[in-house]
């Protein structure tokens, strides 16, 4: 069992037929009619009687609008026009108009971004008073379109505009070479695609579908395609790296653009790109990173979902998981009872399998999952209440969630929250974190493993995760699927250590399988 702590009108006709009110309804209203609504129920407005057409304030284009006519044998040119509707317009002068109200008026053109978008002949429907220079004129003749101006407004001309801008940045700023090899990728995925679009049409009983078949087609796919791939992302790496700060800024909204056309079809990369839950690396992408099942509904989605887990910091995700797990494991195997808060929980793949595996839990062991993200906590916790369940003996397990972020953890308010963190989280033998400090600068990651630190038991282990740059990954992240992380060396890993008073017994890094995962490695004196 585990427990959380928190952190337009309507217009209707009259009907024809003569009723009183004593009058009963016709025979037909008793019953819905099977066509549509009843009209004798239909509502009118509740305070605007009065129908007017939607009117359009010209203060909401981006540009002004003009309006020239002749009347009384002069020409006016240039008015300003003050809103628009279908059919009519709402003028203002610089100096009186003898214009009645009534009077016809020729020759009119409405201008919208200098194109006459509307002409022909209006008549003066609200004429000028003598306090106000603003008049009204209403269309004889077919009505103005006003989804025609917003499209020219905003989509011609502001987002085409934009877009076409956008295009000669990429041109000017740009180094061809550079692009032509954000192109190179892009053809490489549509390659793939065809491929696997035609191995899939040709099988014609879907075997492909079967989880270990679509692996190992993918994994055999994934071996002569992914040096290629690899290759040129290195490439890239390498020339982005003198990249100045406006080709930086152009540069990410290239190779998102041109990349996310394919990556899009994949879950993983698709959250990693749009974040979904409000934030980079979330906790169904951090499951998807490390599932056996390949998701998707082709073959090359599935392809997509392995290559995401297979590059160098995709098989990292994993791999370091296990150098957690060995850090649980070796604080349950204390020949006393424990505590373990996992910081940033996650999915928490790592415990599932620690509570899974580990044969024998001689004494109690309590779970602190500590997140922002309450879906996250609400998952992770139904997942490790049904490893345990699985497992039929019963292990004396607390799981304990705490829907809090990093500032309340490490500087909480007087109060609930700091109770929270005095009763609750205070005293704990191992805290560890695998993601959070890729997003922490150096400042506030040191700050943060000093206050963790404090919340240790005498010869309790503060192990914190941090990812190294790797130039195939790296730039695929930050330039196709727009995640962004603050890597580190082990040197700046030791600095971690910094404003920890009293001082470790011992401060060292470790390295999960692939390298590429660094741990910081603190453990509290005994006394």
């Amino acid at each position: 069992m585990g427990t959380f702590a928190h952190g337009t009108p309507c217009l209707s006709s009259p009907h024809s037929s003569q009723m009183t009110s004593q009058d009963p309804l016709p025979a037909a209203a008793s019953a819905p009619d099977p066509n549509g609504a009843f009209h004798a129920d239909l509502q009118g407005a509740s305070n605007q009687f009065r129908f007017r057409p939607e009117r359009l304030e010209v203060s909401a284009l981006e540009f002004d609008s003009t309006c020239s006519f002749r009347a009384n044998g002069r020409a006016y040119e240039d008015l300003q026009v003050v809103d628009v509707s279908s059919t009519g317009l709402g003028l203002q002068s610089e100096q009186p108009l003898d214009l009645e109200e009534g009077s016809e008026i020729e020759d009119v053109r409405f201008r919208h971004r200098g194109r006459t978008v509307w002409s022909g002949r209006a008549q003066v429907v609200y004429p000028q008073d003598g306090k106000q220079l603003r008049f009204g004129i209403r269309f004889l003749g077919g009505p103005l379109s006003l989804q025609e101006i917003r499209f020219r407004d905003d989509f011609v001309e502001q987002r085409l505009g934009h877009a076409l801008e956008k295009l000669r940045s990429y041109a000017e700023v740009l180094p061809a070479e550079w692009r032509a090899r954000v192109t190179h990728l892009h053809q490489l995925l549509r390659e793939a695609k065809n491929i696997l679009d035609a191995k899939q049409a040709g099988d014609a009983s879907g075997r492909w579908r079967a989880t270990d078949r679509s692996w190992r087609l993918c994994e055999a796919f994934y071996e002569i395609w992914g040096p290629e791939f690899r290759r040129v992302t290195e490439e890239l790496d390498e020339m982005t790296a003198s990249f100045n700060d406006r080709q930086v800024e152009l540069g990410l909204m290239y190779g998102q653009g041109v990349i996310m056309q394919e990556f899009r079809k994949c879950e993983m990369l698709w959250r990693a790109y749009d974040k979904p839950q409000g934030y980079a690396g979330d906790f169904h992408m951090m499951e998807l990173a490390q599932t056996d099942v390949l998701q998707g509904e082709t073959l090359y989605q599935r392809f997509l979902h392995y290559i995401a887990q297979h590059n160098s910091l995709g098989r990292t995700i994993k791999a370091r998981g296990q150098v957690a797990y060995d850090a649980a494991k070796e604080t349950v195997s204390l020949d006393r009872p424990v505590r373990i808060l996992s910081l940033a929980s996650g999915p928490a793949v790592e415990l599932r399998r620690l509570i899974r595996d580990f044969a024998h839990f001689p004494h109690k062991v309590e779970i602190l999952l500590v997140d922002q993200d309450e879906d996250s906590l609400r998952m992770c916790l139904d997942e490790l209440n049904r490893v345990r369940g699985e497992r039929g003996d019963n292990p004396p397990i607390e799981f304990h969630c705490l829907h809090f972020s990093l500032r309340q953890l490490i500087a909480p308010k007087k109060g609930a929250e700091q109770e929270l963190v005095d009763q609750v989280i205070q005293g704990v033998d191992l805290i560890y974190s695998m993601g959070l400090f890729d997003y922490l600068l150096q400042p506030l990651a040191q700050r943060t493993v000093a206050q963790l630190y404090n919340l240790l038991n005498p010869g309790g282990r503060l192990f914190i995760g941090n990812l190294m740059r790797v130039p195939d990954s790296t730039w695929i992240m930050e330039y196709g699927t727009a995640w962004h992380l603050i890597y580190r060396t082990e040197d700046q890993m030791i600095d971690l250590a910094k404003e920890i008073d009293p001082k470790p017994v011992s401060v060292g890094v470790k390295k999960d399988a692939t390298g590429h995962c660094l741990f910081f490695d603190a453990r509290r004196g005994e006394n």
